[in-house]
């Protein structure tokens, strides 16, 4: 006898509940156990007797079997290419001989939906020669289908081709437990009209595909979102089998899928902003066929123009890459919200944190970014929307709740962002958001995080000055809500480190340096002055602190430093915490493997390749070497380094390496210890100090959201890159004239204008330090720097130099009587810009 129950939690993080609706006998009387488990598609944690063998989740009202001999057997079915050929074919012989087109068509259309409305068969189709992977799927055939399919001269074999499987997906036999039913998924997510139901409304006038019905829109959202939401709530074991075969995926089907994913997240917040703006009732989070119908309701207002298709079947190009509209999501100076309603929506967490939707394509974009082995940009994950959330609010939410896993778990990546449960772990309570944005970084763009990491600075800089205050007043002294570095240019080092060592307790103060012997006040920057120099002194190579590679042109810790450095380590690490806590852009040569570290990252053999390539490389070809190769190379566990000048030490890899031969067997632990004793032993002491140093100024929360890369950016910022100089141009304000539109026009900026176009890298490097105190632009594009320029009267001819004010980004010029004349003081400005003096 078959029980059917329909259950579910509310959206909103409520218990479970279990309602009595039941076909066939109810079973109130039948004693038994009471089951926990999670809803396969939506996550929704469930209870049922046990006695049940099917139930319906009442958020995502998808149906669940329990019983698994219940499920069809279909196993020497198959979904075949040529049979799918043949039978174009005859029907388009049916075609000629004069059946009508639905008739014509028919074999075609009953063949498509009874292979595509079973799992079962799909699992077994579009298998690989190869055989080695069970995921792996004959891409190439997969796509020939579908081009066929939706080139049809009918849409009525596609649409019940989607009918067919929204049908299985909505009411799915089994658990969708095995490899086979991701396999399944994984063919279904190649669907090609997923992504046009997620694309917002279009203007009347424009030309769209005749396979963008309000029908096949719904029906493909329908199937877009269990796809996605069976895929990201499958066991942990699954999930780590999918995240291994993401693995080997080409960088066009990563950044499909990617966009994609991301293009389902801003749909579901869109359509939260556009509920908000228009102060309309929220009914439900997935659109229905009678908003596809309207599409005004679906994104009220908005401009499709940049997400246009072109009308041609073909165009939807199936396997290919996204078309560059959906990349516009991710496009920062474009808008997705065209009101000024919109714009200024700020989403609160009780929005979206219960949006089943968002959490399950977050968690498998997780799986994506995770994969993604530096094929595609940190950027290429951020979501546009992300700007537009009440970032505070997210990041205090995300820190109340916040776990650490522990350190020795081998699942602890996935585990950090793939827990079934929600991020507050098994006691959940009523109302508390089971979704945060800072619970999946990666979704933020580089300056929501730069924002959430000011917000704790500065939260945390207020904390500082009102225990300044309170103390002050407790023992009637006068303090500061400033810290105040009183340095001295010719022992910038020796000051440096006494003011820290003396003021350690007030750092997350707001830094103020005072160069003894000169009148600048320091509106930032002095500040800016201070770090270049210091840094600059730090890393000379006669300290024997670091080691420079010349190939690589990075720089890392000095394996066995000549003196004991613990201090000058320490004042490293202050430092670099300190530019991050200030805002201010250092001229480091890092390798990415320092930031790794920093965020408690392993290291491995591509990390010591960018800091030694040839050496990297070697070793990589070690790996690869033949069991005679290695043998006769006759390398044993032992490395030796140059410690100062003329000096070679060396050093076993492991207890008795200089007696142990390197063979076939052994010759990939040598690679290891090799990377660990550069990376990590030999310079224990070292980073450790340094680690010290950091954590003491960057100690909070923030940090962990940040990739390495993104780390090295805020530090660093960009300095690999030429001035976008009509960029530059578009922030500049200008004083000293009556407008801007006359600035622009006057003599003196067109020639500055010349002056800028004509500087080469270098140039430009000593210009940006010249005006701002840093050669490099900041993380966050050029765009979001400020720049001002002054003209200054003459009062006759002037023979001055220009000037800068590098705490205001401010470049002051002087009426100049040619242009050659105002290249050549330009010049030698911005060659000979070191100090602070009055003129």
């Amino acid at each position: 006898m078959l029980k059917f129950f329909q259950f579910g939690s509310t959206q909103e993080g409520d218990s479970t509940s279990l309602s009595s609706e039941m076909s066939g006998e109810g079973c109130h009387g039948e004693a038994g156990r009471t089951l926990l488990d999670h809803c396969r598609c939506c996550g929704t944690l469930i209870k049922y007797p046990e006695s049940v063998t099917k139930y319906k989740c009442s958020v995502c009202h998808s149906t669940q079997s329990t019983d698994k001999a219940s499920r069809p057997s279909h196993e020497h079915l198959t979904l075949d290419l040529n049979t799918v050929l043949d039978l174009d074919t005859q029907c388009k012989l049916n075609l000629a001989k004069g059946m009508d087109l639905h008739s014509a068509y028919e074999p075609l259309e009953r063949y498509l939906t009874a292979r595509f409305g079973s799992l079962e068969c799909l699992k077994n189709s579009f298998k690989t020669h190869l055989g080695n992977r069970p995921l792996d799927i004959n891409n190439e055939e997969l796509y020939q289908l579908y081009r066929i399919v939706i080139s049809l001269p009918t849409r009525r074999p596609y649409v019940k081709l989607l009918m067919a499987v929204n049908e299985t997906l909505l009411r799915p036999q089994g658990n969708l437990d095995s490899l086979g039913d991701i396999r399944s998924l994984l063919i279904l997510w190649e669907l090609p009209t997923l992504k046009h139901c997620l694309y917002h409304s279009r203007k009347p006038t424009k030309k769209v595909s005749r396979l963008e019905t309000p029908e096949i829109k719904s029906l493909s959202y329908e199937i877009v979102k269990r796809v996605i939401g069976y895929l990201s709530n499958a066991d942990l074991t699954l999930l780590s089998s999918l995240t291994n075969f993401f693995h080997s995926w080409t960088t066009q089907q990563l950044a499909s899928k990617v966009q994609l994913l991301n293009l389902y997240i801003t749909f579901h917040l869109t359509r939260i902003v556009n509920a908000q703006s228009s102060m309309s009732a929220f009914q439900s989070s997935s659109p229905n066929l009678s908003e596809y119908s309207n599409s005004s309701k679906l994104n009220s207002s908005s401009d499709s123009s940049a997400c246009e298709t072109p009308s041609r079947v073909g165009s939807l190009n199936v396997g290919a890459r996204l078309p560059r509209s959906i990349s516009l999501w991710n496009d920062r100076s474009t808008s997705i919200f065209p009101t000024r309603e919109q714009r200024n929506v700020k989403l609160k967490v009780s929005q979206y944190g219960n949006d089943w939707h968002i959490k399950s394509a977050s968690r498998l974009l997780s799986m994506l970014f995770v994969a993604n082995n530096k094929q595609l940009p940190v950027c290429a994950f951020y979501n546009v929307v992300s700007d537009h959330i009440l970032l505070k609010q997210d990041f205090d939410v995300w820190q109340s709740s916040f776990k650490k896993p522990e350190k020795n778990d081998p699942n602890r990546a996935l585990r950090e962002i793939l827990n079934c449960g929600t991020i507050l772990g098994d006691n959940n309570t009523s109302r508390i958001p089971q979704f945060t944005f800072c619970q999946f970084p990666f979704l933020l763009s580089l300056g929501a995080k730069i924002s959430i990491l000011e917000y704790e600075s500065k939260k945390s800089m207020e904390r500082m000055a009102e225990e300044a205050f309170i103390h002050a007043l407790d023992n009637r002294v006068p303090t500061s809500v400033n810290v105040v570095f009183h340095i001295r240019r010719s022992h910038i080092t020796d000051d440096s480190l006494h003011c820290i060592k003396q003021h350690q307790n007030e750092l997350k103060k707001a830094l103020k340096i005072e160069f003894v012997g000169e009148p600048g006040v320091d509106a930032g920057g002095l500040k800016k002055e201070w770090f270049q120099l210091l840094i600059r002194d730090l890393f000379k190579q006669d300290n024997g602190m670091f080691l420079f590679n010349s190939e690589s042109r990075l720089c890392w810790f000095a394996p066995e430093p000549s003196e004991k450095n613990d201090e000058l380590f320490f004042l490293v690490g202050v430092i670099l915490g300190l530019a991050i806590y200030n805002s201010t852009i250092l001229d480091l040569k890092f390798p990415l493997a320092l930031y790794k570290k920093l965020l408690g990252k392993s290291i491995h053999l591509d990390d010591y390749t960018e800091l030694c390539p040839s050496t990297g490389e070697g070793l990589r070809k070690l790996l690869h070497c033949d069991h005679d190769e290695v043998e006769e190379m006759g390398i044993y566990f032992e490395t030796s380094f140059q410690s100062g000048p003329g000096e070679v030490i060396t050093r076993e890899l492991c207890p008795n390496g200089s007696k142990r031969l390197v063979t076939h067997e052994s010759r990939r632990e040598y690679v290891n210890r090799w990377v660990d004793f550069y990376m990590n032993r030999s310079i224990e002491e070292q980073f450790n100090s340094f680690n010290r140093g950091f954590q003491m100024i960057i100690g909070g929360n923030a940090i962990s959201l940040f990739a390495p890369r993104e780390i090295e950016m805020i530090i660093c910022g960009n300095g690999d890159t030429r001035i976008d100089v009509s960029s530059l141009k578009s922030i500049t304000k200008y004083n000293g004239w009556s407008s801007s539109e006359e600035a622009s026009n006057s003599q003196l900026i067109k020639w500055f204008w010349e002056w800028v176009e004509t500087l080469n890298n270098a140039k430009q490097k000593q210009f940006l330090c010249f005006v701002t105190g840093s050669g490099r632009i900041p993380a966050t594009g050029i765009t979001t720097m400020s720049f001002k320029i002054t003209r200054l009267k003459s009062y006759g001819t002037s023979t001055r130099l220009p000037m800068a004010h590098t705490c205001f980004n401010e470049l002051c010029l002087f009426e100049y009587r040619s242009r050659e004349e105002m290249f050549r003081k330009l010049n030698i400005s911005i060659s000979e810009s070191e100090g602070f003096g009055l003129r």
